[in-house]
């Protein structure tokens, strides 16, 4: 039969272990850099996916990432000034000069 104080070591090192895999697992990020999805794209090419699955490709934008509106998740372009933004949705959307078509 095992003695009290060695169920006591053995429940304060349980304890200790657990404690220590709940601070591990609030870490910020996996692997020292920015994570996947919280980083706008800054190439000015994207592919993004939509919440049914479909792909959207961006070229040549200034800005493009997620954004979460009312509890649904939905992407965003900043078009980059005096060029030609191309937004492949369901559509082709092509902005320039502050105007989409």
């Amino acid at each position: 039969m095992k003695t009290p104080i060695h169920a006591i070591t053995m429940l304060i090192i349980l304890f200790v272990f657990c404690w220590l895999m709940i601070e591990r697992a609030k870490a910020d990020d996996l692997f020292g850099g920015p994570g996947l999805f919280d980083t706008p794209s800054e190439s000015g090419d994207n592919t993004l996916w939509k919440a049914d699955g479909s792909l959207v490709i961006i070229k040549n934008a200034q800005e493009s990432g997620y954004v979460v509106k009312d509890g649904e998740v939905e992407y965003y372009v900043v078009p980059k000034e005096g060029e030609s933004t191309f937004i492949y949705d369901d559509s082709l959307i092509i902005c320039a000069n502050n105007y989409c078509y």
